[in-house]
Formats: structure tokens, sequence, C-alpha cells
């Protein structure tokens, strides 16, 4: 009785290995795709470049207007900030925070304004691909007036065009080359009118420049995002 119990014993024993074998084999080939991460995310997260971009400069072109003189070079650094929140939200780069880069400028000791050899050697020790370097060419607002009249009614007319121009350039951190290279001219405009009869006068001014030197300003920078889309 019991030769004969472990034999039946042996017998099931193998039955339900061989079951549990086909099982593992019929299994098995669907466990990486459970547990490995999408191929499309990997890639691109392999494949994205890192960069910087390090505050604009602002050039001395003999533009003598109030906007490019007590503005604009205040203004440069917003740009850079506009530059930045863009390429973040189009997602084609990796984007290394600025307060990433003036901790490690703080632990060195490095201050006052870059120029763009440090920017690059800041960029490598950071692990960056590229530093993006930049300057505002221009940043002024053109005002233009009309006025008539006729029988002593009169009209008046304002007209406020905005515009920045922007270039900008990307320094690879290895070779310390210039890769790529982009200009982009931002515009935005508006009006506003006014009359008056026999001298009294009714309307408004046109105001509003803070708000069309802004939309310049971003139109700019969108240029320079799309012309950078994979170009490093």
């Amino acid at each position: 009785m019991m030769n004969i119990f472990t034999r039946k014993q042996r017998l099931l024993l193998s039955r339900c290995s061989l079951s549990l074998l086909l099982m593992v084999g019929m299994v098995a080939p669907a466990l990486p795709g459970l547990i490995q991460p999408e191929p499309a995310v990997a890639q691109s997260l392999s494949t994205k470049k890192k960069v910087i971009v390090v505050d604009f400069d602002f050039a001395n072109t003999g533009d003598s207007s109030y906007w490019y003189s007590y503005r604009g070079s205040g203004a440069a650094r917003g740009i850079s900030e506009l530059l930045i929140n863009k390429l973040v939200n189009d997602g084609t780069y990796s984007v290394v925070s600025r307060g990433a880069v003036e901790n490690y400028l703080k632990e060195k000791g490095i201050s006052g304004a870059m120029d763009e050899a440090t920017a690059v050697k800041v960029g490598k020790a950071l692990g960056v691909d590229a530093v993006i370097v930049g300057t505002v060419t221009r940043f002024n607002v053109e005002t233009k007036r009309a006025s008539g009249g006729l029988f002593g009614i009169g009209a008046s007319s304002e007209t406020q065009k905005a515009t920045v121009q922007l270039t900008a350039r990307a320094v690879d951190t290895t070779s310390q080359s210039i890769i790529a290279a982009w200009n982009s001219v931002g515009e935005s405009s508006n009006s506003s009118g006014s009359g008056s009869i026999f001298g009294i006068g009714g309307g408004g001014g046109s105001g509003g420049t803070d708000e069309i030197l802004s939309k310049a300003a971003d139109d700019a920078t969108t240029k320079i995002v799309i012309a950078m889309k994979n170009k490093l």
C-alpha cells in the first residue's frame, strides 16, 4: 500500500509540475511590458538635450530713447525669464533652473554679469549640453501723431508701435563652439483718437506702452523658441 501511494503521489506531482511550467511559459513574455517603461518614453528622456539660459545682454546701439536707455536694460532679465518659461512649456529641451545656476555661482564665489566663456564653464560643470546666450538689440516704442480739423471741428489720433529685437546663440559646452544662432523681431501696436468742437475736446490718450512692449517681447521670444526646435 505504501509503494502504490508513493507512485500515485509522484505521478500527481509530476503532472502539477508540468502544468506549472506551461503556465510560466505563457505568462513570462508579458512580464517585461509590465515592469519596463514604455520605449517611446525612455527614448524621449534619454535624447532630450539639457540647456541653461543666461541673462541676456543689452546692446549699446546708441539709441537715446527713454525706453532704450531707462527701461531696456532692466527688461533684458525679464526676456531671459520669458524664454526659459517658453522653452520649459515647449518641452523640446530640458532646461536647468535659474536657481541651480545661482547656487553654483554662489558656491564658487562668482559674482557680477557672466560673459560667454564663464557661462560655458558653468554649463559644463552642471552637465548641460549647451548654453543659450543672447542680446537685446532693440527695445523701443515709436509714437506717431496726426491731427486735423474743419469748421471748428478737430480730430487727432495717436499710434504707438513697440519693437523688440533679439539675437540668441547656443554654445556647446564640450567644444565651446557656437552650434546654432537665431534672430527675431517682435512687434505690437495700439492706437487712440480724440476730437474737439470749437476747442472743447474729448477722448483719451494712448497709454498702454508697457502692454505693447510686453506683447512685442512675447512675440520675439516665441519666434526664438520656434526656431530652436530640434536644432541642437
